[in-house]
């Protein structure tokens, strides 16, 4: 089945910052853009590997993270818990074989304890993206995709801001090695809430994955997460705003359930940063075909 040749063939879902922290001397809450990538991410089929139909995916990103911990300054939150489900839609366009395109659409919420013992639950940003790609041999892909971010979030979970991230992504196997990476850039638009003006600062990143599969259950995984974010200024008293960054190294194990089901699961920890909350994470990522 074709659905059995593209069980990895997924575009990464590029998770954004949550702005939870507001005063001086706070440190910001964040989780890495694109920190939620696993083994095969970008694994991509072209040509007569995608069906003319097309192919459905259907992904859930999930992370549990204390934020207690903060590189400077003092962290407000306790505990982010964040649930992120993508649909994804594969396509080809006929006469370009070494090509495939991906539109896809996510919608996730979110759980937040603070320290001062209070919480906020609901919906965060939403995002759209198209994804297109090019495999020059048939064991790379080489990908370009852009992000558009919704503030439609709840309150205390929503960026407050219209925001593009563009990025070039790559992956190459041979044998039972993978190597999954990127690098991109977020252009982030201004924050408005609550009579509040800020120009905020973009954000560079990059994100590696090298995983060697011994059988369908034992793929082990080793990752790195890197992002920066330049300063921005308050628009109101012209005042600089700190920017920040933070590396951090997982390890995992990816576990093929069914021809139609994977699992990916995985612990991360920063390693160093500034200006943020420090990085003491689970994640789990399954992915279902249809």
């Amino acid at each position: 089945m074709m659905m059995k040749k593209v069980m990895f063939s997924v575009a990464a879902l590029a998770l954004g910052s949550f702005c939870l922290a507001g005063g001086a001397g706070k440190a910001h809450a964040g989780i890495i853009p694109y920190s939620v990538i696993a083994p095969h991410e970008y694994q991509l089929p072209v040509g007569d590997a995608i069906p003319k139909d097309g192919i459905n995916l259907l992904l859930s990103y999930n992370t549990f993270r204390d934020e207690g911990r903060a590189w400077d300054g003092d962290s407000g939150a306790r505990s982010l818990f964040a649930n992120v489900n993508k649909f994804a839609h594969i396509f080809k366009i006929d006469g370009l074989d070494k090509f495939g395109f991906l539109w896809e659409g996510v919608l996730g919420f979110g759980s937040l304890q603070l320290k001062n013992n209070t919480s906020e639950t609901g919906m965060i940003d939403g995002q759209t993206g198209l994804v297109a790609w090019y495999n020059p041999i048939p064991n790379m892909s080489c990908v370009l995709e852009y992000w558009l971010y919704l503030p439609i979030g709840s309150d205390n979970l929503s960026g407050h801001s219209w925001d593009h991230s563009f990025a070039f992504m790559f992956n190459y196997h041979t044998g039972g090695f993978t190597f999954d990476g990127d690098f991109g850039y977020k252009l982030k638009g201004d924050y408005r809430d609550m009579g509040v003006h800020l120009e905020q600062g973009n954000v560079f990143f990059a994100n590696a994955v090298f995983a060697y599969k011994f059988m369908n259950q034992v793929e082990p995984f080793f990752k790195v997460d890197y992002q920066t974010t330049e300063t921005g200024k308050d628009k109101a008293t012209g005042a600089k705003t700190s920017g920040q960054s933070e590396l951090a190294l997982g390890i995992g194990n990816q576990f093929k359930i069914s021809d139609r089901l994977n699992l990916a699961l995985w612990y991360e920890a920063g390693v160093t940063g500034r200006n943020t909350t420090k990085t003491n994470a689970g994640y789990a990522r399954f992915i279902w075909s249809f």
